[in-house]
């Protein structure tokens, strides 16, 4: 049923009803929505509006933060793959030195640097890397090798490497000897030290005591009775965990065929002295000022005397035999080497020459040479008989520069009259003697029993080497009381001139520089 309503227009909440006359008798509603939009409505618009310009800035935002990572993934890649095309350059010179031994022109004849090309495995061009090469200096066999490298694809990621590379000396022990050792209980041994027979060790160390022998007799001259037999390195002596046995035998004519080659160089540019003098040369270093470099200065004077040559045999005498304490002596081999042999005692000299030297000099004498005091430098000392410490052999400083050797055909000796505190900073090879100080049995204090002997290098002896002399009840009766031995480190790579090396290159230093 119809339900009149009156006509007009009727606004019920927010909507709005407009009622017309039908030309029919019944009436009827027809409902129509305003056009006006209500508050919500127009808070939800602009929400949506906003919303779509937030998620567009996010969305932005978003791909830029993923664009910039991928940016930056590039970057450390290109980085990462630098450093190996740059380390790649290394081991490239490490090879290329060990097939071409005196090549620091990387098979040019131009100066550096020296682009190679890089590959990947499937032999695409990635990349490059660029070398400047540095040579030994006179004496050495250390090279530096700085290689940088980048990607084709990212030349300015570069990334740097420098490396030291060097053949080790032959002789990097503290000790090295063909003979027997004994080590007392005063004396320390910094460094390695390696004996082809056997080693009684008391004293203390900080490195490998190595010997050839597995088992050995014990002789007397190591305080045993009977010839018991031992270990290859045996004695009380710490720590044991460092005694090595049996070693590997260590071949003295590698060490020992140097001397020809320091004759034929002190001949050709450094100083040779003859075998005109009655005993021998005797040899000042110091340093000196030459417009403002501070150089190595040499005063060498020929020796015609030693004390006790020519010494009268009547007691009455002020020239006495008998006063000379020095006559009577022997040495590791038991043996008297003879009055004239025991007094190395230097008593009338004439000066012959004073010269400064190179920053490498040789110096070779066709007899004994006496050596003493401030070695600046790489210099070598050679003697076709004995070589003599006189006094102190020290360097202004310690460092890769200053580096001494003493080659003597026969003996490495210390004399009678010698400073109860000696300091020597050498690499003393005897090549088929013996580095030592002869015991003075009829000698007296001051000269008799001496204080302390230290070394800072190395000790290379064929046969016994020994600073002191014992009794059988291990007491120190003759030579130095105490003794240490370090061995000088910047000589492992830096050696004296002429001295034995090995075959190969090893790397010394490692390290990214940019």
């Amino acid at each position: 049923m119809a339900q009149r309503v009156l006509a007009g227009k009727f606004d019920i909440g927010y909507w709005k009803f407009e009622i017309k006359k039908s030309e029919e008798k019944n009436m009827f509603f027809k409902w129509r929505k305003n056009k006006i939009i209500d508050n919500r409505g127009g808070a939800l618009i602009f929400a949506l509006v906003f919303g779509t310009i937030s998620f567009s800035m996010v969305v932005m935002g978003v791909s830029g933060y993923a664009l910039y990572q991928n940016k930056l993934a590039m970057s450390k890649h290109a980085r990462e793959m630098a450093f190996q095309i740059s380390d790649a350059g290394v081991a490239y010179y490490r090879w290329h030195i060990f097939a071409n031994e005196n090549d620091y022109q990387d098979g040019t004849a131009t100066s550096g640097p020296y682009i190679h090309d890089y590959f990947d495995k499937n032999k695409n061009n990635i990349g490059k890397f660029s070398l400047d090469l540095t040579a030994p200096r006179t004496g050495s066999t250390v090279s530096t090798i700085k290689s940088t490298g980048w990607l084709n694809a990212y030349s300015g990621a570069k990334r740097t490497i420098k490396a030291r590379v060097g053949k080790p000396s032959l002789t990097d022990y503290s000790f090295l000897t063909n003979s027997g050792i004994w080590i007392g209980e005063e004396e320390l041994v910094h460094g390695k030290m390696h004996s082809n027979s056997g080693i009684r060790f008391d004293g203390e160390t900080d490195s490998v005591v190595s010997s050839y022998l597995e088992t050995y007799r014990c002789p007397s001259s190591q305080g045993c009775s009977g010839s018991p037999w031992k270990d290859g390195v045996w004695g009380t002596g710490s720590p044991d965990v460092f005694f090595t046995y049996p070693s590997t035998y260590k071949d003295f004519d590698l060490v020992n065929n140097k001397l020809d080659e320091i004759r034929t160089n002190a001949i050709n540019f450094g100083v040779y002295l003859d075998g005109s003098p009655n005993r021998g040369w005797h040899i000042v270093f110091s340093t000196t000022t030459v417009g403002e470099d501070i150089v190595m200065q040499a005063k060498i004077y020929s020796v015609s005397t030693c004390e006790a040559d020519g010494c009268s045999s009547n007691w009455r005498s002020s020239n006495y035999c008998g006063n000379y304490k020095c006559r009577t002596c022997y040495n590791t081999d038991y043996a008297d080497p003879g009055a004239a042999g025991c007094c190395l005692d230097i008593n009338s000299e004439t000066l012959y020459l004073t010269t400064t030297s190179p920053e490498i000099a040789y110096f070779y004498s066709e007899k004994t040479t006496w050596v003493e005091g401030v070695v600046k430098g790489s210099v070598v000392v050679g003697s076709n008989r004995d070589i003599v410490i006189k006094g102190n052999l020290t360097y202004p400083e310690r460092s890769e520069e200053n580096i001494l050797g003493l080659t003597a055909k026969n003996n490495v000796l210390i004399p009678y009259k010698v400073s109860s505190t000696l300091e020597i900073h050498a690499s003393m090879i005897a090549q088929t003697g013996a580095v030592q100080r002869y015991n003075y049995s009829s000698g007296q204090n001051p000269y008799k029993t001496l204080s302390m002997i230290r070394v800072n290098g190395s000790v290379v002896s064929y046969k016994i080497w020994t600073f002191s002399w014992v009794n059988s009840s291990g007491v120190v009766v003759n030579g130095f009381q105490n003794t240490e031995t370090t061995f000088n480190v910047f000589s492992l790579f830096n050696p004296p001139p002429s001295s034995p090396v090995g075959a190969n290159h090893v790397l010394i230093e490692w390290q990214e520089i940019k």
